[in-house]
């Protein structure tokens, strides 16, 4: 599902966290670029090292080369979608009266990536959704931006039996337990 910057804000929703994501990111990618340089860098260092003259140790270098560089990506997202999690999960638990309601850091992954809502209860009542959507930016390679917004979804009969309540605080008769306002 993706939210247009046009369309915001909405009445129903609310955002809770705004990130974006580099199109480099991608720890595949990271690995792919640091091997392609690794093999570049063994290749000039084939010039000045007898001992990178061989298949074997230029496929060792550019792999643990790739290696190096990538864990340190990985390790930074990882850190960042638990922090993620936690600042939602933070606010699941201010929202809803209820610290049983987190989120795992896998299962946000898999928001991110499915767009599926999470209903929530608020204090017993249903009527709230958490999802992840990726907001439309205009530029064609601005990084993706994500959003984890609240939706508020009106219960079927709230609306109508709230204004009949009010009605029939309204039309209450004298000796009703009601009371007059004049």
């Amino acid at each position: 599902m993706e939210i247009s910057r046009r369309n915001q804000p909405r009445k129903d929703t609310v955002a809770l966290v705004r990130w974006s994501k580099k199109p480099g990111e991608n720890p595949v990618i990271k690995f792919i670029m640091s091997s392609i340089f690794g093999l570049i860098l063994s290749l000039f260092l084939m010039i000045f090292l007898s001992g990178f003259r061989s298949f074997g140790a230029v496929v060792f270098f550019t792999f643990f080369f790739a290696a190096l560089l990538t864990v340190r990506t990985v390790g930074a997202e990882r850190k960042f979608m638990r922090g993620l999690t936690k600042r939602i999960n933070d606010t699941i638990a201010e929202v809803t009266s209820d610290p049983g309601d987190q989120l795992s850091v896998k299962q946000f992954r898999h928001m991110t990536k499915s767009g599926e809502k999470l209903p929530l209860r608020v204090s017993g009542v249903p009527g709230l959704n958490l999802h992840v959507a990726r907001a439309s930016t205009l530029e064609k390679n601005a990084p993706e931006k994500w959003v984890a917004v609240f939706t508020g979804v009106p219960p079927e009969n709230g609306t109508a039996s709230f204004d009949r309540l009010v009605a029939a605080a309204i039309n209450a008769g004298p000796g009703s337990t009601g009371t007059n306002v004049a």
